[in-house]
């Protein structure tokens, strides 16, 4: 490629990587002498995938699975795999192991499930590219109850039972009670996350045949789970023994309030009582027993009576 009458130049296209080298340049002058430059090419390839990997991934729970993710570049990238910002190759657990661009997971478990990253580097020039595999564990459904001990109930009152599912795929709940099944709009669903579901079930025992069992039960394509929960009745207190507890408490609350006025030298509520009723009972039929006495004799009765008594 002519440039000017002193220069010239080369223009090639590289069709394969083995072509790379030492290229000379040289120059040959009227006066018989000759210059040589001479310049290396290397060939750089940008980090590309070369194996074709699934979106998502479906394992069963118990089961081995195994994602491979080969990439090629010049230099040759490296390879990892990475869950939640970790990478996995630094991961001690005799489950999880990545070797050769394989991510290999035994006895895959739910907490697995998740995004998981391939990522090819080359870090001479800072080139990175990545996919992602979702990966789907299925698994029969659990139930979780808030407590493990029976639930309390009392006869006459609404009661509701709030109870938790782990399940993929989503599952079917039905409750039996007293013989009937429950489901659907009779069961109500509060949230769902990911493969956990709340839901609650409201119901009203009217009799003490209604404390009996509750047997849960949560079915999916993989299998079903049932869960048995006892009833237990709340021994409350009856309207007789909670008047008897207000009656006992308003007494000593008396009590303790006329003693204070008595040790505080004041006429207290006893003593209101006693001067305001029971001595004006006692005037009036004192003054009735003396009508008496003078409407007979005609004369009052005469008493002595010393200082002191008085």
């Amino acid at each position: 490629m002519p440039v000017d009458e002193l220069s010239k130049g080369l223009e090639m296209t590289l069709s394969d990587t083995q072509k790379a080298g030492i290229f000379t340049c040289k120059g040959e002058f009227e006066t018989g002498g000759t210059a040589t430059a001479q310049i290396r090419i290397n060939v750089i390839q940008k980090p590309t995938f070369v194996t074709k990997i699934e979106p998502v991934k479906d394992v069963h729970e118990g089961t081995s699975v195994s994602l491979n993710c080969q990439a090629a570049g010049i230099p040759p990238p490296t390879v990892r795999w990475i869950f939640e910002n970790q990478d996995l190759s630094t991961i001690e657990d005799g489950r999880i192991a990545v070797e050769h661009g394989i991510l290999a997971i035994k006895e895959t478990r739910p907490t697995d499930a998740g995004v998981y990253t391939c990522e090819a580097r080359i870090e001479e020039r800072n080139e990175v590219v990545s996919v992602n595999v979702s990966l789907n564990v299925k698994f029969t459904p659990r139930i979780e109850l808030p407590t493990d001990q029976s639930f309390v109930t009392q006869i006459g009152n609404p009661t509701q039972l709030n109870f938790t599912i782990l399940a993929n795929p989503s599952p079917v709940v039905s409750i039996s009670w007293k013989g009937k099944v429950f489901e659907d709009a009779d069961i109500k669903k509060m949230a769902e996350s990911q493969d956990r579901y709340l839901y609650f079930f409201e119901f009203t025992p009217a009799s003490q045949e209604d404390i009996s069992e509750l047997f849960i039960t949560a079915a999916n394509e993989l299998g079903s789970t049932e869960k048995t929960v006892a009833l237990q009745e709340e021994k409350g207190l009856g309207t007789g023994s909670i008047l008897a507890i207000v009656l006992a408490i308003l007494l000593v609350i008396l009590l303790v309030v006329d003693a204070s006025c008595y040790y505080k030298r004041r006429r207290g509520l006893l003593m209101y009582c006693r001067n305001n009723i029971l001595d004006k009972k006692s005037s009036r039929t004192s003054a009735e027993n003396n009508g008496k006495m003078l409407s007979k004799s005609g004369k009052s009765t005469v008493v002595n009576v010393s200082g002191i008594e008085a």
